[in-house]
């Protein structure tokens, strides 16, 4: 029998991700690193395909929630790590 949290693990995993989930999942991965991240380390963390991640960086760009280095990494903008903190505290207020 597969364990509760497994089972969740595996159907959570199949469903279909709305945008909003894949550009919090983008910066969530991003804030992580402290040097930035490279568009193949974004796409391969954020389980996306080229054409995709390239959709979702030149969205996240122009809205001033990502920058580039001159390294040619990510990073996040005070926008996008002020984004994040209000997304996942509306997240945390819907759980109780």
């Amino acid at each position: 029998m597969i364990g509760l949290d497994l089972w969740a693990f595996f159907i959570n995993s199949f469903k279909y991700r709305d945008r909003l989930t894949i550009v919090l999942e983008i910066l969530k991965s991003v804030k992580k690193s402290k040097k930035g991240l490279r568009k193949t380390q974004i796409m391969e963390k954020a389980r996306l395909n080229y054409v995709q991640t390239k959709k979702y960086l030149n969205y996240l760009l122009n809205m001033g929630y990502l920058a580039v280095t001159e390294r040619n990494t990510y990073v996040i903008t005070e926008s996008g790590a002020r984004l994040l903190a209000i997304k996942e505290i509306q997240q945390l207020r819907t759980i109780r």
